[in-house]
């Protein structure tokens, strides 16, 4: 009888779940002809927004933008000077300075991420959006990136995640609020010539967001937790200096600005700048491959990063974390130095 009722209840979700995946394909399915512009949006006045790499690039623009929409708004960033330039922005506007909150923080020191989010929590009150942004590059073929610079890309672009979150993270869910915003590129979702340990990087972010938001789902957190992951092509804001968008346009910032805002106010689980480029990801990376060797050659895909020289950046502006001298070639010290603000990147 028992074997009987579990089988009756079995049947009855699947029934269930059958109807809501047919739903929601079909909702998701009218949503791509309606713009994120048009969709409704979430107040975010007197929020606590934290930006990291918020002293330049896509994460100043971003920090602007929160402020105009009266948000309390945290940066963190390993370059003082450039989130002085955002404060400077900001009063310039006339916007509200007092809403602007600098900390300058170390993304390689996971020691350093967790000492400053208590201090944010302990000085703001908990966090209501954590948009994870900084990011940074070294545009060498495989063979040639120094040891030292893996381990940079993989601290700051995808470790440094890891440890914001479980900083923040534990409090939305006792209060059944939040939302973690994920900036990651298209490079993470297909492999580019000269960005090997950047696109592992960001292969890494999007598979972390995922997972993330089946866990979030799995404690029925769903609507009281978002996750958003966003994916934007070349940008030109300097951290891709000198490289070639082939057959594609670098986008502008203040357009990839306006998606990303779309999306986390609209509380968009994805999006990816262009849009079209979701499909073309979703079909390019099936191909055999001698095809896509082919589709490569023609978008220019094989010399995107041949005259790579990204920015400069000031001296002494991020840890290595006990990477010996002699285990990084001669250029290392610059490249430490260089591309590391924000994810302003493809």
């Amino acid at each position: 009888m028992v074997q009987k009722q579990i089988s009756t209840r079995t049947t009855g979700n699947r029934f269930k779940n059958a109807i809501l995946i047919i739903y929601y394909l079909l909702e998701s399915f009218v949503k791509m002809f309606i713009p994120l512009s048009m969709m409704k949006k979430k107040n975010v006045e007197n929020q606590n927004i934290l930006i990291t790499g918020g002293g330049s690039g896509i994460g100043q623009s971003m920090a602007l933008r929160f402020l105009r929409l009266g948000a309390k708004v945290i940066v963190w960033d390993v370059n003082q000077e450039g989130m002085e330039t955002t404060k400077k922005m900001a009063e310039e506007e006339k916007l509200n300075v007092k809403n602007l909150h600098l900390y300058k923080v170390d993304l390689c020191d996971s020691t350093a991420i967790y000492k400053v989010a208590e201090l944010v929590k302990q000085q703001l009150g908990p966090l209501d959006i954590l948009i994870n942004n900084a990011g940074v590059v070294s545009g060498q073929n495989f063979l040639d990136i120094p040891d030292g610079k893996i381990d940079l890309t993989f601290k700051v672009n995808c470790l440094a995640h890891f440890y914001t979150i479980k900083a923040f993270l534990p409090d939305m869910i006792k209060r059944r609020s939040g939302h973690i915003v994920t900036v990651a590129s298209v490079a993470g979702r297909i492999g580019v010539c000269g960005l090997s340990d950047y696109c592992a990087s960001k292969f890494a972010n999007i598979g972390m967001d995922l997972s993330l938001r089946m866990e979030l789902a799995k404690a029925n957190l769903d609507g009281h937790i978002n996750t958003t992951i966003v994916q934007p092509y070349f940008i030109t804001t300097g951290m891709f200096g000198g490289v070639d968008p082939g057959i594609f346009e670098f986008l502008k910032p203040e357009f990839v600005v306006d998606k990303i805002m779309q999306a986390i106010l609209t509380n968009s689980v994805q999006v990816v700048v262009p849009n079209y480029f979701d499909w073309v990801l979703c079909f390019v990376p099936s191909l055999p491959h001698n095809c896509l060797s082919i589709v490569y050659d023609f978008i220019g895909g094989f010399e995107f990063m041949a005259n790579f020289h990204g920015r400069n950046l000031p001296s002494k502006t991020m840890k290595t974390n006990g990477v010996k001298d002699e285990e990084i070639n001669n250029n290392m010290a610059n490249m430490i130095n260089q591309n590391v603000v924000d994810n302003n990147h493809k």
